[in-house]
Formats: structure tokens, C-alpha cells, sequence
């Protein structure tokens, strides 16, 4: 079920955003519940497509692929030493598929979105840390 949220202006789904990032990212532990929530996930991530739907649809259309690309984690390669040391985290990483990994690390970027390149390198660094034990 879909619900329906309204803000004045596009700066409060941004500024919202951007605490969601921070809480994420650089206030809250590794092993902070918010961190690894599907449920506060695809609220950042509904907030994230939002934000891009509505600057798609509106005058500043032509900045729409600006904000695609910086909510790509591949935009953020500092962030990805903080998803890799969470995924490890996971009660069953050795036992996740790789379509389970993928969800994993896609609730712990978001709302940053993971591309392939992205996911690769950071299931990459995950297997060299559960290497070494």
C-alpha cells in the first residue's frame, strides 16, 4: 500500500535526505538497527525517487541526471568502506546468495543506489575480510 506525502518544496525532501545519509553514515554504529532496516531503506530510497521524479517533471528538468548520479554510491567511493565492514555484519554473509548480498548491501547504501560496479568491488571486499577470519 502506497501512502502519500507532502512537502512545501523539494529542499525539505533533500534536507530529509541528507539526515537520513548522516544518521547512516556518520552518527550511528556499525551495529545500529536503522543501519541494516529494509523498512528505513525504502523510505530513503521512495524519498530518493521521489525527489528525482518531481525535479524530472519540473523547470529544472535539466538537472535531473545530476541528482541520479550523486545518489549513486559509485558517487560516494568513501562510503563503501563503511558497507563493506556492515555487511560483514550479517548473522548468514557466508550463507547469502548473490541476489541476497545484493538486498544486503542495497539496504545498507541506501539511499544511495548500488550499480554493478559498485556491488562488485564491495562483495569483493567483504570476501577478502571473511577471509581473513
Amino acid at each position: 500500500m502506497a501512502e502519500l506525502v507532502e512537502f512545501d518544496d523539494l529542499q525539505q525532501v533533500e534536507v530529509l535526505l541528507r539526515a537520513g545519509i548522516e544518521l547512516k553514515f556518520e552518527l550511528s554504529e556499525d551495529s545500529e538497527i536503522l543501519n541494516g532496516s529494509p523498512v528505513f531503506a525504502g523510505a530513503l530510497n521512495s524519498l530518493r525517487d521521489g525527489l528525482i521524479a518531481a525535479v524530472r517533471s519540473g523547470p529544472s528538468s535539466g538537472n535531473a541526471q545530476s541528482y541520479v548520479d550523486w545518489y549513486q554510491i559509485s558517487a560516494h567511493p568513501h562510503r563503501w568502506v563503511i558497507i563493506t565492514r556492515r555487511a560483514v555484519l550479517h548473522p548468514h554473509v557466508r550463507d547469502l546468495t548473490t541476489v541476497e548480498m545484493r538486498q544486503w548491501v542495497e539496504t545498507l547504501a541506501a539511499p544511495l543506489a548500488v550499480d554493478g560496479e559498485s556491488m562488485e568491488a564491495i562483495k569483493a571486499e567483504v570476501e577478502k575480510i571473511l577471509d581473513r577470519g
